[in-house]
């Protein structure tokens, strides 16, 4: 893997522990109900999505299985549509959704 992917799943990294942390002990209840942590998930993911969109062609072409496209898309519904963002799909992607990338990035990282 070249070093400039290398670096940017690293942040990707970074970004998906933010969320990991900021949601510690907080249910799906509590999250809809408290403005702040609803905007820092949102934005969190629309930095996940903003740094996969900065892989390279040669990353998305030795790894065509991975999510990260998907996170790319979900940045633009995130920033495009904030107007009719609903935040439990917000909730559900940085709790079920970003671990699972996480796992991934962590299990090809040093490819």
């Amino acid at each position: 893997m070249k070093q400039p992917d290398r670096h940017i799943l690293e942040k990707i990294l970074d970004e998906i522990s933010f969320l990991e942390n900021l949601l510690l002990g907080v249910d799906d209840s509590a999250f809809l109900n408290d403005e702040t942590i609803k905007r820092a998930a949102a934005m969190a993911s629309i930095n996940i999505g903003e740094l996969a969109k900065h892989l390279s062609d040669d990353f998305y072409q030795a790894y065509p299985g991975s999510e990260l496209k998907y996170a790319a898309r979900t940045r633009d519904v995130y920033a495009h549509g904030y107007y009719t963002l609903h935040f439990e799909t917000v909730y559900k992607t940085a709790t079920e959704d970003y671990p699972r990338v996480k796992s991934w990035i962590l299990e090809h990282i040093d490819d």
